[in-house]
C-alpha cells in the first residue's frame, strides 16, 4: 500500500489555517467613524470660513464706538431717525415752516 499519510485534524486548526490573518494594528476604528470624523472636519473648516468672511457689525452714528452724528436728525415715531437739512432764514425767525419731503430716482413713492 503505497498511502499517504493519513493524519486527522480538527476543525478549529484547519479554519485558522484556511483564514486570512488578523494583522494587529495600533490604531483600530470600527467601520464609519473615519467618515464621520471627516463630516466634523469640514463642518468645523466651513464655519470657520464663514465667520472670516462676515463683514463687521454696523457701527450706530452718535454710539460710544461709532461715528458722529454730522447733521440735524429728529426721531421718528417707531424709533429711526430721520436727518434734515435747513434753507432759508434761521428756524427762530421764520414765519412758517415748510416741509418739502423729497425722494430718491429709484424709490417707487
Amino acid at each position: 500500500m503505497a498511502g499517504g499519510v493519513n493524519r486527522k485534524i480538527s476543525a478549529a486548526s484547519a479554519r485558522a489555517h484556511t483564514r486570512k490573518s488578523n494583522q494587529s494594528t495600533s490604531f483600530n476604528l470600527p467601520p464609519g467613524v473615519f467618515q464621520k470624523i471627516l463630516a466634523v472636519l469640514f463642518v468645523e473648516i466651513f464655519s470657520w470660513i464663514y465667520q472670516a468672511i462676515q463683514p463687521p457689525p454696523p457701527r450706530i452714528c452718535g454710539s460710544p464706538n461709532g461715528p458722529t452724528v454730522t447733521a440735524p436728525r429728529t426721531k421718528l415715531r417707531d424709533g429711526r431717525y430721520s436727518a434734515y437739512k435747513e434753507h432759508g432764514v434761521p428756524r427762530d425767525v421764520a414765519k412758517y415752516k415748510i416741509i418739502y419731503v423729497h425722494g430718491f430716482n429709484s424709490g417707487s413713492c
